[in-house]
């Protein structure tokens, strides 16, 4: 006890005679050990709040009479436009890091009621509208797929952004996909890697009768 009573002292003495410009140095020091810190913190915080989000709520939400599975890594969120699910990678959101965005639309019971995608009457306008806008935007097709979505098909336009092209907001992938007898559409936007989880959460999806959302 004695030693730390001679420590303390010792230091309240060093600070004592310490100048202006000293303290102003140790409160500079301080100021950004606290800084770093904080960065640090929320760069770990960032990348958990997906498994955190599937802690509280499970694998799977319910939107617009639909039960969708929400993809490992991802959490979701409910905007007037519909559920939005995404996957952040460390280095977010202060670096560039890799991300996914996955946004259905078609759901939500603010938009004017349309008809249901029908492959004959709906894709050739589909493809043609999707592809012109994603050209516009930097991109080029890389392929067309369809794949199940519970007893119907969905149809997808896969687009790729060249590494040498930078934009703040798109990512180097869009994904556009339009479900057979439906008013749901799936948009992806991000890094190619989560691709195969947006499929997994397209080919997941299940019609449910009367299901509330549970965002």
């Amino acid at each position: 006890m004695v030693v730390v009573r001679s420590l303390n002292a010792l230091l309240t003495e060093c600070k004592e005679m310490l100048g202006p410009r000293e303290k102003i140095a140790a409160l500079t020091l301080r100021l950004l050990v606290v800084f770093i810190g904080g960065l640090l913190l929320v760069l770990l915080l960032v990348p958990l709040l997906g498994p955190g989000w599937h802690l509280l709520h499970g694998d799977s939400i319910s939107a617009g009479g639909w039960k969708i599975p929400v993809p490992k890594r991802f959490y979701a969120t409910e905007t007037s436009e519909g559920p939005v699910m995404w996957k952040y990678a460390f280095g977010i959101p202060f670096f560039k890091a890799p991300y996914g965005h996955i946004k259905i639309y078609g759901l939500s019971s603010v938009h004017p009621a349309r008809q249901p995608f029908a492959y004959d009457r709906d894709y050739s306008r589909f493809e043609r509208g999707v592809t012109q806008e994603a050209i516009q935007s930097g991109y080029r097709l890389e392929r067309k797929s369809a794949t199940q979505v519970g007893a119907n098909s969905g149809y997808c336009l896969e687009f790729t952004r060249s590494t040498g092209l930078t934009h703040p907001v798109l990512g180097r992938s869009q994904l556009r996909c339009a479900i057979e007898n439906s008013t749901a559409v799936l948009f992806y936007e991000g890094d190619p890697r989560y691709i195969p989880d947006v499929f997994t959460t397209l080919q997941g999806m299940s019609p449910q009768s009367h299901a509330p959302s549970n965002l």
